[in-house]
């Protein structure tokens, strides 16, 4: 820090003295306070070198690399245990079916096939024994019709084996904001690919009526007639953009409540007006820390669809995509009334009401999530 000698009123405790006068800043300081700011400058200068040591080392595409191929081995490692499993489950499976097939197929045929062919060549053979003859080929046929085939699974997410694919973030944006449009309190979504990651929510602490079953991915309510329950899941989250989709299985009436709290909120018998909670009991159902607001009358969550819910984290809002008609509504998240980290939170409503967690993705950036906004919504 460069300085001139001058008398002045000093900047930090406003003193007439002799002074020096700083030439990056312009502002005078005394004797005493000039080594305080010289400090200061000192200490910018190593916070600043700090960061872009910092930065340097984050840059090594070596050590990110290492962690993406580290991330690709243990997914392959888990797919092929998986296909293991499967496969050992079907040969067991199968042999029984193959004993039996021998003890009531093959053998009591072969028994009728030599019968048959010891009787054609001494042609000892009446119509009773063709129509005899004939009656047990029929069964036979019929057996072999029930044997068994491979069915391929396509509906049971939760032992899926989701493919993976590397996405270049920096040409993602400009294919992806023509996608969008938005109204009031809505968008229609007319593409949007989810990136499933090997991160996966499961359904964890509970409160009131609910059975958790098939691995802890669906959510069953089993309470009276009418009445909440609550179920969170098992991850926090704090930052990033997270994306976790649902399959209503069964719905009585009320749609379930999809949405957050915050992770400290402990579970009680109303989380729906806990301040911390945040999410929609419909599309056009929001609930703003605790509070229902309605923006609509549209009940268009119905059994059988699926839904995804969007928690950006970086920008403290979170979302509510319905599939079926590629609608998709946004709420504002203040933080100092739910505040980091967030959980998963779903809230059931009457007997029988079923929520199947179809998995949880890491499926847009913060990039990707402003790229698709308004920009009267970016500032937010």
């Amino acid at each position: 820090m460069k300085s001139v000698f001058k008398r002045e009123i000093c900047t930090t405790c406003l003193k007439l003295s002799e002074a020096f006068i700083c030439r990056g800043c312009q502002q005078p300081f005394c004797a005493r306070h000039v080594n305080r700011h010289q400090e200061k400058i000192t200490k910018d200068m190593n916070s600043l070198v700090t960061k872009c040591d910092r930065l340097r080392d984050d840059s090594k595409s070596e050590k990110f690399a290492q962690q993406l191929l580290s991330n690709i081995d243990r997914w392959e490692k888990e797919s092929i245990e998986k296909i293991r499993l499967a496969a050992q489950t079907a040969r067991t499976d199968l042999r029984p079916w193959i004993e039996r097939t021998k003890n009531e197929l093959e053998i009591p045929f072969q028994k009728m096939m030599d019968e048959l062919q010891t009787r054609r060549k001494l042609q000892d053979y009446t119509e009773i024994d063709l129509k005899r003859w004939s009656s047990q080929l029929a069964e036979f046929n019929e057996k072999l019709k029930q044997r068994p085939v491979i069915e391929y699974l396509d509906y049971d997410d939760t032992q899926a084996i989701h493919l993976i694919r590397i996405i270049d973030r920096s040409s993602f944006n400009s294919s992806c904001s023509t996608n969008f449009t938005y109204s009031f309190s809505e968008r229609s979504l007319n593409n949007s690919e989810e990136s499933p990651t090997l991160e996966r929510e499961t359904f964890g602490e509970i409160f009131g009526a609910i059975n958790l079953s098939e691995n802890d991915h669906v959510a069953t309510y089993s309470g009276p007639w009418i009445g909440d329950a609550s179920v969170c899941g098992t991850n926090t989250y704090s930052t990033g953009v997270h994306h976790i989709r649902f399959r209503i299985t069964e719905k009585f009436y009320n749609a379930p409540f999809f949405g957050i709290s915050a992770a400290s909120q402990p579970m009680i018998e109303h989380m729906s007006a806990s301040p911390s909670t945040n999410g929609w009991s419909n599309f056009d159902f929001p609930v703003v820390s605790g509070i229902e607001e309605r923006v609509g009358k549209d009940r268009i969550i119905r059994a059988g669809d699926t839904v995804a819910l969007t928690l950006d984290c970086d920008r403290r809002q979170i979302f509510l995509r319905h599939i079926r008609t590629n609608r998709l509504s946004q709420l504002p998240i203040d933080i100092r009334i739910c505040p980091f980290p967030w959980k998963l939170l779903i809230i059931l409503r009457r007997r029988g009401d079923c929520v199947r967690l179809l998995g949880g993705s890491v499926g847009l950036t913060t990039a990707e999530v402003v790229s698709i906004l308004p920009d009267h919504l970016k500032s937010r």
